[in-house]
């Protein structure tokens, strides 16, 4: 009676639910819930990132792919020509006791990355002395990874007399390692070595700027003349050649000669000669040049294979200055050939075929369009890859084991 303590009831309690208990079996619910949604995600997460590692192995396998078959099509496509960046930092020191020449790679700056997709490179360098009358051979630093800024500090000697430093030129040139195939070429430069005076400065040590590749298996001479007329008639005649470079082993060029004056128009052909490293042509041909231009225009002759099976071999370049040129007097002379696209005259001019342009830009249009479809997935079994190109007249095989190509 009256207001005494009420009690709950047990087995009301049981049956209705007790609102704190109920609250507390709700949290844990949502806690597992969580927690399984939470390991659902990581999981889902970790599958994402293995489909995309996955992905991206697949993608650089068919772009090495895509390289190679490129590669065999055109072997320009890949090898570097106006492209070249970088630098090298060599430092020299002759020891006169023992007539060694000790040469150390420093390191490199600014690379230029070859591959497709990827945004470093493993370089290493290598050292030729050119020429090397003794077969003292190659010598080669360990490759650095993933890097465009590699530091060797790696030393290297050549056994050379006095005398023979004014003679010779150290080739030094950077590769990128390939684990897929054929290494990449990034720039070379060339030391003439006759260029040091090591009585008076014992060590030196210098950056060189890499360039684009130099043939030195260049070899022969072009004969000409000039003859000038006034008002403004440059008349510029090509004799012929000698010795020049068979590239071949199985036949000699078919050679002839492209004559221009930069800043001037006109640009002339000779035809070409049949299979012959000494070729005569005897013709003539007419440049409109006033003579108060003499001080600053040049001729430039490129003698060149003409090979119908493939892009035209240069056997060489020359360089006539007209500013010594007496026009009343004439000239007539041999000039010693060689490749001269690293100058600057030349770079613009004839150092990119217009073929292999195309080539580079059809593989990388390819690459970012991942076509054919087929190449880029991933590769099993064994297969034979055809490339052809109808308008360079190029075609390439490439066969293929468990995406590796095999040659």
């Amino acid at each position: 009676m009256g207001a005494g303590n009420s009690q709950e009831n047990p087995a009301e309690n049981e049956g209705a639910g007790h609102p704190i208990r109920r609250r507390e079996s709700t949290q844990d619910s949502q806690r597992i819930k969580g927690l399984a949604r939470l390991v659902t995600d990581r999981s889902r997460s970790r599958h994402q990132v293995e489909e995309y590692h996955d992905e991206q192995a697949v993608n650089k396998q068919s772009n090495q792919l895509l390289k190679h078959l490129f590669k065999k099509m055109d072997p320009t496509v890949l090898k570097t020509t106006g492209e070249v960046q970088g630098e090298v930092q060599l430092s020299f020191k002759y020891n006169f006791d023992t007539e060694t020449l000790l040469i150390k790679v420093v390191r490199c700056r600014d690379l230029d990355c070859k591959d497709l997709r990827g945004k470093t490179v493993n370089p290493y360098v290598r050292l030729e002395l050119f020429p090397d009358e003794i077969n003292q051979g190659v010598k080669q630093t360990n490759t650095m990874k993933q890097t465009l800024n590699p530091s060797y500090n790696e030393i290297f000697s050549y056994h050379l007399t006095e005398p023979e430093l004014l003679d010779v030129k150290l080739v030094v040139q950077v590769w990128e390692e390939d684990i897929m195939g054929k290494d990449d070429f990034l720039g070379e430069c060339l030391v003439n070595l006759a260029t040091f005076n090591f009585k008076a400065s014992p060590v030196h040590t210098a950056w060189y700027t890499l360039q684009m590749e130099t043939d030195l298996a260049i070899s022969g001479d072009l004969d000409i003349s000039l003859v000038y007329q006034l008002p403004q008639r440059l008349m510029v005649t090509v004799h012929g050649a000698n010795n020049l470079i068979a590239r071949d082993r199985d036949r000699n060029p078919d050679p002839f000669v492209k004559v221009a004056v930069p800043g001037v128009p006109m640009f002339y052909e000779t035809q070409a000669a049949k299979d012959s490293v000494n070729p005569v042509w005897e013709q003539t041909f007419d440049f409109s040049v006033p003579q108060e231009e003499f001080d600053f225009r040049y001729l430039v002759f490129q003698v060149v294979d003409k090979n119908s099976t493939t892009v035209n071999d240069s056997l060489g370049q020359l360089i006539v200055d007209l500013n010594n040129f007496d026009p009343d007097i004439g000239y007539r002379g041999s000039f010693e050939l060689s490749d001269l696209k690293n100058t600057e005259r030349l770079r613009n001019k004839w150092s990119q075929h217009a073929t292999a342009q195309e080539f580079k830009e059809a593989l990388m249009a390819h690459s970012l369009a991942k076509h054919p479809q087929f190449l880029f997935q991933k590769q099993m079994g064994s297969k034979v890859i055809t490339v052809t190109s109808r308008k360079a007249g190029a075609k390439a095989k490439l066969r293929i084991v468990n995406g590796v190509p095999v040659y």
